[in-house]
């Protein structure tokens, strides 16, 4: 089924673009509220980004990611190919990044590291340029 953008992408592609913008942009108003002293939404809130993001990477990413696979080493130097298979090694340790730091957070204090600023930090800051590349995956392949 075609997509609503007008573009040559499928509606699960469309519709997955959409879901990561849109958690994305509730992951930066985590970050305003934790900014704000409200760490007990903020920890929520996070986490909540965190596991539905699962949702649109598991059914709409993963699979054509490793599909790329099948096409061998000698479509690797073709835009088409390098864009997304790189977006999908970032986004993957984003997304297993994330997901550390929000389990430490709520539910393992004592994991590593003892300061973990610094972690939920590069967590969010991979986590969006994930989306942005996305984006330039979602581009590169439909518009």
């Amino acid at each position: 089924m075609p997509g609503f953008f007008g573009t040559q992408a499928l509606l699960i592609a469309d519709l997955a673009l959409i879901a990561m913008w849109a958690l994305g942009l509730v992951a930066v108003g985590g970050w305003v509220v934790a900014r704000r002293r409200g760490f007990p939404t903020h920890c929520r809130l996070m986490a909540w980004v965190t596991f539905a993001a699962y949702l649109p990477i598991l059914v709409a990413m993963v699979g054509p990611w490793l599909g790329l696979f099948r096409l061998g080493s000698a479509v690797f130097a073709q835009p088409q190919t390098v864009v997304p298979f790189m977006h999908g090694v970032v986004g993957g340790l984003a997304q297993l990044l994330m997901t550390y730091t929000v389990v430490r957070m709520n539910w393992r204090r004592k994991w590593p590291p003892r300061r973990p600023l610094w972690l939920m930090r590069v967590s969010l800051l991979f986590w969006l340029l994930t989306v942005v590349g996305g984006t330039w995956v979602y581009l590169t392949l439909y518009a």
